[in-house]
């Protein structure tokens, strides 16, 4: 998600920032995940960070 801002109430696959809890969307969701073996995020505080794109959970943003 290269500058698209992520909007309340739409589905997206994403993880759980490791150092602060927030959520980080990598990508709108449809059905499938990313093709991609990893993805890189970041989240709303600004922490980079990689997941593995099977352990990417399926969310509703601003849900959490």
């Amino acid at each position: 998600m290269a500058t698209e801002q992520p909007v309340v109430g739409d589905r997206y696959w994403g993880a759980q920032c490791p150092e602060c809890g927030e959520m980080a969307a990598h990508s709108k969701a449809e059905n499938d995940k990313p093709g991609e073996a990893q993805v890189t995020m970041i989240c709303r505080n600004g922490h980079h960070f990689s997941a593995r794109t099977e352990e990417l959970l399926h969310f509703e943003w601003g849900a959490q």
